[in-house]
């Protein structure tokens, strides 16, 4: 145990040293935040003005907005930053370093769980920076949030980034060079954002495209964030509302997902998460079976 824990240790010093895995890990958050702030926001803003222009002011709407688009962006970090993490391991095959660490009393299931512990460590680290960040920023604007909704999205970060560790650890474990998961990497930061429904709103896309959507763990945790930090400000904008429209809104948003005609509650998309992640990780244990 002791052995797992020191290169657990050492993968987290190797990935914090690297300023550049860093700043890449984070390029994807960065990406949807400059969006957001150059094109989406206002945009975001004037659609849900032209539907509920009567019932709220404008400043009430901008606030909403930023909280639904910081829950998105928290349940993306961790993924993000797994993938930043992960790229100690890739080094390590590029190098030759993982053969090295075979050679010791390691079995190769204990390395790849310390590479899975350690960039789940990373993940969440970022994610904790990210809350803190996000929660200044929404208290700075006004933004209307209740206490037991900041403990509970701070509460989610902790699954949602073993999630990540566990769920892009499989789709990179067989990967074996720098050239690969560097597109792997881009091509990932680029999607989450989409698939997620931080860009645009999940119930705004196409039929396909939300089926895809909402088979990313990361779309559940995103709900359940945006439940739990933006719904105040979203009850807010809503006063007034007809149940119809309130519920129409509500699932347009991305507050509710639906895969195959099942809409999930808070719960389901928990246990959805759970099996989801579960089942990554047994893909995982026999994909490093066949090494």
């Amino acid at each position: 145990m002791n052995d797992v824990l020191a290169l657990v240790k050492r993968n987290c010093l190797c990935y914090f040293r690297d300023k550049a895995s860093v700043f890449f890990s984070l390029l994807g958050v960065l990406i949807v935040i400059l969006l957001y702030l150059i094109f989406l926001k206002d945009m975001l803003v004037d659609s849900f003005m032209s539907e509920i222009s009567d019932m709220v002011s404008r400043d009430s709407v901008k606030e909403y907005v930023d909280a639904w688009v910081m829950s998105g962006i928290l349940a993306i970090v961790s993924v993000t930053t797994s993938a930043g993490s992960l790229q100690t391991m890739i080094n390590d095959r590029v190098s030759g370093k993982d053969r090295d660490t075979m050679m010791t009393s390691l079995s190769s299931a204990r390395i790849s769980a310390a590479y899975v512990l350690s960039t789940f460590i990373v993940g969440q680290l970022m994610s904790l920076i990210a809350f803190a960040i996000a929660i200044g920023y929404l208290a700075a604007t006004g933004c209307e949030m209740s206490a037991i909704g900041i403990l509970e999205t701070l509460l989610l970060t902790a699954p949602a980034s073993l999630s990540g560790a566990i769920i892009v650890y499989t789709l990179t474990c067989r990967m074996r060079s720098e050239g690969a998961f560097s597109g792997f990497s881009t091509v990932l930061g680029v999607l989450i954002g989409f698939l997620t429904g931080i860009y645009m709103p999940l119930g705004t896309m196409s039929d396909g495209m939300q089926t895809i959507g909402s088979m990313m763990p990361a779309t559940h945790v995103a709900a359940l964030m945006r439940q739990t930090l933006s719904t105040d400000a979203f009850d807010k904008i809503m006063t007034g509302a007809p149940p119809e429209t309130y519920d129409e809104i509500w699932f347009m948003m991305g507050y509710q997902i639906e895969l195959f005609g099942m809409e999930f509650s808070p719960f389901m998309s928990v246990i959805y998460v759970i099996i989801v992640t579960l089942a990554f990780f047994g893909l995982a244990v026999l994909l490093n079976k066949k090494r």
